[in-house]
């Protein structure tokens, strides 16, 4: 047991005086998309009650609806090194042609509660998830995956992950890492031109102020889904506007 997780740590002066002193840092250094030094005080301390490192939360947790949550790669993370954890498996369903069609997850709790769901490809498309060219059509058996330890976790384990929500459940989108696609960025209604299309985003970006943006990053989620995001802005997510407008225009040239 000396490799299992040390549950619900005591909140101690010194240990909230360390977040304290470290939540500016974290904040200033823009590694991990936090707003200000409080969401990533509140993310480091909900990471600290469940056993986290303090630096392992921001991994872990995110805000989306500005609401701590807890991506699926983080949700199993800690399933594995938790005392609670008897048993934990993951059984991927491939269809008639050997193309990944469902993934079933049981766990089961030291006290002997078990529960066992299953997650496919027919949920998926009847939750709205499968999108052209999008991680669900690119990567299907891992985002089945992550659907399924979500799903089960919730009814087994919702101490253990404490009480929190999954990014999924607020709308956040899941990369095939099983981390959680957020963007920050507020949205504005384009103008249309003379013709009645709408104005390029570069033309639109550059009219407008530069504290007003026009594009979300889950609107190019929704069109071209993470992969090709990444693809087109160097293997990684766009966290700024510039790279956002960037993105958006590589991506309707090379689609139009």
């Amino acid at each position: 047991m000396e490799d299992k997780l040390v549950v619900q740590q005591r909140l101690t002066p010194s240990a909230w005086q360390m977040i304290e002193q470290v939540a500016p840092s974290m904040h200033a250094a823009r590694f991990f998309g936090v707003a200000n030094p409080e969401q990533a005080m509140a993310i480091m301390l909900k990471g600290y009650e469940m056993g986290l490192p303090l630096a392992a939360s921001f991994e872990f947790i995110h805000v989306v609806e500005n609401r701590p949550t807890l991506n699926p790669r983080g949700m199993l993370a800690l399933l594995h090194r938790h005392p609670e954890c008897e048993g934990l498996t993951i059984t991927d369903g491939v269809d008639a042609q050997g193309e990944p069609e469902s993934c079933t997850v049981y766990m089961k709790r030291s006290t002997g509660f078990e529960y066992t769901v299953t997650f496919s490809m027919t949920d998926a498309r009847r939750a709205g998830l499968v999108k052209a060219r999008g991680a669900w059509e690119s990567y299907p058996a891992n985002m089945l995956r992550w659907r399924a330890i979500g799903f089960c976790a919730d009814v087994v384990f919702p101490d253990v992950t404490g009480g929190m929500k999954r990014g999924d459940e607020l709308g956040a989108m899941i990369s095939p890492n099983g981390d959680v696609i957020d963007g920050d960025w507020s949205e504005v209604t384009a103008e249309i031109g003379a013709g009645g299309e709408p104005t390029p985003v570069a033309q639109v970006a550059a009219e407008s102020p530069p504290d007003i943006l026009v594009i979300t990053l889950n609107d190019l989620l929704e069109v071209y889904g993470a992969e090709a995001i990444m693809v087109a802005n160097e293997g990684a997510i766009p966290g700024t506007n510039e790279e956002l407008v960037a993105v958006a225009d590589k991506l309707a040239a090379s689609n139009g």
